[in-house]
């Protein structure tokens, strides 16, 4: 065998091998490598994590308290009460046990301890053409009070059961018929503690006769209109100062005018 037909030899068995390489390192089939060249690459998925929900804190009520109905502070939380008070004529409120939302007491005047006055009000109710002021409150039985407070001396001459000015009873009229409409009324008349007790109880139950005679002739929106008169036994200020001497301002802030509304339920 010469030496040109060897290397012909040579170069043929190194090209089969080559060959054989190629096709014996892989069992893939052209449609098996075509499939996973054409896919895409998988990405990798993270498991979620749960976050356990906090637990909610609830503010435990004041020893002997009752669970809340209203929401007088404005702050998300209903109102605990403490106990109830007795404010004469069948009134009977129950007491917020801190209330956040005070009415402030006159220019001049001390609140008597316990005063009706002290129950929150509301800076949602328009009382334009009213003088007096708007407490919120609810009775023993759970059922909401709203209490209009006027100055008498707006209504009434000194002594007198007449009216003069209507404008705060009108407004009023107005107020209960578009806001506290179908509840039951209760009038109360109050005088301070000047003169005989037995003239200012009979002067405070005729003040509050001639009012409600006022709301049931211009329409009040009510189911029913009573009347009662308590003289000077619920004061909501002081009649006197520290040292005994008169207050006129405190007076002047106990002749007045209470229209007590017990809404229907919603």
């Amino acid at each position: 065998m010469n030496r040109h037909h060897r290397r012909r030899l040579l170069a043929s068995a190194v090209l089969i091998m080559a060959v054989g390489a190629g096709c014996g390192g892989s069992d893939e089939t052209p449609e098996t490598r075509a499939a996973s060249s054409s896919s895409p690459p998988v990405a990798a998925t993270a498991t979620p994590t749960t976050e356990a929900a906090p637990e909610e804190s609830a503010t435990p009520l004041p020893p002997g308290a009752q669970p809340g109905l209203d929401d007088y502070g404005g702050d998300g939380q209903l109102d605990p009460t403490c106990g109830t008070q007795d404010f004469g004529g069948g009134l009977v409120l129950r007491i917020p046990c801190e209330i956040t939302t005070p009415n402030e007491p006159e220019d001049g005047s001390r609140l008597v301890e316990g005063s009706l006055y002290r129950l929150p009000g509301s800076i949602d109710v328009n009382l334009d053409g009213i003088s007096g002021s708007l407490l919120l409150a609810r009775d023993d039985a759970g059922t909401k009070v709203v209490i209009v407070v006027f100055n008498s001396d707006n209504l009434f001459a000194t002594g007198s059961d007449q009216i003069g000015s209507t404008d705060t009873v009108d407004n009023t009229i107005r107020l209960i018929n578009s806001t506290f409409a179908g509840g039951e009324i209760q009038v109360r008349g109050h005088t301070d503690s000047t003169g005989t007790a037995d003239a200012n109880q009979q002067l405070s139950e005729r003040r509050a006769v001639v009012v409600r005679q006022y709301l049931t002739d211009h329409d009040v929106n009510a189911t029913t209109v009573t009347a009662i008169g308590l003289g000077s036994g619920q004061p909501i200020a002081e009649n006197s100062n520290p040292d005994g001497t008169p207050d006129p301002e405190g007076q002047a802030f106990n002749r007045r005018v209470e229209i007590v509304l017990r809404l229907p339920a919603a």
